[in-house]
């Protein structure tokens, strides 16, 4: 509950005060985080997900963190790649993004292994890491968290 709270919070705050992590340039059959829990993606949705968090821990503190989020009034959406000392957000984030996720073939019944291992290779990211935690919430209103440490 206290996390709903603060996304609304902040997400209010940022709309308020503009936001270059809002793409504009998603398709327009992606799904669409709703309130209700019984929400489904339209059969030609380009993904099955409303939010997908990615956050690969590596030694040195350095980290890759990916955020993706579509809601009613926009997508939000980051990469941050400290590996490469890279940051990019909004449309530019979106193109990044697109071909990774409508790659993917993972939904909300696929074994956790199996969806940390097929994240981390679309994403071209190394063994290497501490840590890796996925959060996905699918369209269909469905929220996993997904953890590995090595």
């Amino acid at each position: 509950m206290k996390k709903i709270i603060f996304l609304i919070v902040v997400s209010t705050l940022l709309v308020a005060c503009g936001n270059k992590e809002k793409a504009n340039n998603v398709p327009d059959n992606a799904a669409v985080e709703q309130n209700s829990i019984n929400t489904t993606a339209p059969a030609d949705a380009p993904f099955n997900f409303t939010h997908f968090e990615l956050e690969i821990e590596y030694d040195k503190d350095i980290s890759y963190d990916v955020s993706y989020e579509k809601e009613k009034n926009g997508i939000e959406v980051k990469i941050e790649d400290e590996l490469n000392k890279k940051m990019i957000q909004g449309n530019e984030a979106m193109d990044t993004l697109l071909p990774i996720f409508k790659s993917f073939t993972f939904d909300a019944t696929t074994d956790s292994d199996v969806v940390i291992d097929e994240v981390l290779q679309k994403f071209g990211q190394p063994n290497n890491f501490k840590t890796v935690e996925i959060e996905i919430t699918f369209a269909d209103g469905t929220k996993k968290e997904y953890r590995r440490t090595q």
